[in-house]
C-alpha cells in the first residue's frame, strides 16, 4: 500500500473535532468494527464509504444503501478529487472534512488582550465596565427625580437593570458552555455590560444632535440603530474577535441570540407606529396597546354590537 503523510480525515464533533491520519489506502469507514475508521453515529452505515488514492488524486465510493454519502453537497457514488483544497464530506448525519496537514488552522482562542479586547479576557476589566454600566444607571436615576431622595431609592430603581445585565451575562455564559464546554463568564459580563451600556450612550449623543439639528431623526434614527443592530453587531464582533468563528457561523449565532429581542422591538415599534398613525372603524374598547392580542373570542366591533343588539 502506498503512503500519503499529508491527508487528514476530520469528523466534526461538539465542542471538539477528531482528527485520523490516513496513511494506508484504501480506508474503510463506517460502524462496523472491522472498519479502519469506526463511527458510531447510528445514521452511518455498517460500511459507510471508502476512500483509495491512485495517481489522479483520491478515489471516493460511497457504500452506504441506507443515507448515503454527499462529497462537497452533491450526493457521491464513485468520484475521484485532487486534495488541493479541503474535501467536505457528509456521512450520514455526520460531517467531516478531508484535510491537507498542510492547511493554515484558525487563530487560537486569546486570553491575553490588547487594548478594548481586555474587557473580554481579563475579569477586572470586564468587573470594572459592568460597575461603570451601574454608575450611569444609577446617574441617570438621580437625573430623572425630581426631589432629593434617599440612596435607597436610587439603589432600588437600579436593581432591575443590574438584575438584566447578570441574567443577560449568565444567557451568555451558557452558550459559551454549550459551543466549547467552559464557562467563560467574566468575557460573557462584559458583553453583556456593553450591550447594556452603548444604548445609554447612543441616546445622549442622539439628544445632544436633536440640539444641534434643531430635529428629532438624529435621536431616532440611533435608537433605531440601537434596538436593531447594536446588539448583533456586538455579538458578532464577541464571536469573531475573542473566540476567531468563521464568518458565516458567527453571522449565525449573532442572529440566533439577538432574534427574541429583535421580534420584541419589531413589535414594540409597529405597535407605536398604530397608535400614532392607524385610523380604525373599531371602537376605542376593542384597541389594544399589545401586539399580543390573545383572547378567545374578539371583541365585537361597532357594526356588529348593533347587529347584534337588533336581533
Amino acid at each position: 500500500m502506498e503512503k500519503l503523510d499529508a491527508c487528514l480525515l476530520e469528523i466534526q464533533l461538539r465542542p471538539l473535532n477528531q482528527y485520523y491520519h490516513l496513511t494506508q489506502f484504501p480506508v474503510r469507514i463506517g460502524r462496523a468494527l472491522d472498519n479502519d475508521i469506526i463511527l458510531s453515529d447510528p445514521s452511518i452505515s455498517a460500511y459507510h464509504l471508502e476512500i483509495d488514492k491512485t495517481e489522479q488524486g483520491l478515489v471516493f465510493r460511497n457504500l452506504s444503501k441506507e443515507n448515503g454519502t454527499r462529497l462537497n453537497g452533491k450526493a457521491l457514488q464513485v468520484a475521484s478529487l485532487e486534495l488541493k483544497q479541503p474535501i467536505s464530506l457528509k456521512l450520514g448525519n455526520r460531517r467531516t472534512r478531508l484535510l491537507a496537514t498542510s492547511m493554515q488552522v484558525a487563530q487560537a482562542s486569546v486570553h491575553q488582550c490588547r487594548g478594548l479586547l481586555k474587557v473580554f479576557c481579563r475579569p477586572w476589566y470586564a468587573f470594572t465596565l459592568a460597575v461603570l454600566t451601574t454608575s450611569v444607571f444609577l446617574y441617570e436615576a438621580y437625573l430623572q427625580s425630581i426631589f432629593n431622595k434617599e440612596l435607597v431609592y436610587y439603589l432600588s430603581s437600579v436593581m432591575p437593570y443590574l438584575m438584566g445585565m447578570i441574567a443577560l451575562a449568565l444567557l451568555i455564559a451558557g452558550m459559551s458552555r454549550l459551543a466549547s464546554q467552559r464557562w467563560e463568564f467574566s468575557p460573557a459580563l462584559g458583553l453583556a455590560a456593553f450591550c447594556m451600556l452603548t444604548p445609554q450612550l447612543l441616546g445622549e449623543l442622539g439628544r445632544v444632535l436633536n440640539y444641534f439639528f434643531t430635529a428629532n431623526w438624529p435621536l431616532n434614527g440611533l435608537l433605531l440603530l440601537s434596538n436593531f443592530l447594536l446588539i448583533p453587531l456586538l455579538v458578532y464582533a464577541y464571536i469573531r474577535l475573542v473566540h476567531h468563528a468563521e464568518r458565516w457561523p458567527a453571522v449565525g449565532v449573532a442572529l440566533l441570540f439577538s432574534a427574541p429581542l429583535l421580534v420584541y422591538q419589531a413589535m414594540d415599534l409597529t405597535d407605536q407606529w398604530t397608535i400614532e398613525h392607524e385610523f380604525t372603524g373599531q371602537a376605542d374598547f376593542n384597541r389594544n396597546l399589545s401586539a399580543w392580542d390573545l383572547r378567545l373570542k374578539p371583541t365585537l366591533s361597532i357594526d356588529e354590537y348593533f347587529i347584534e343588539t337588533e336581533k
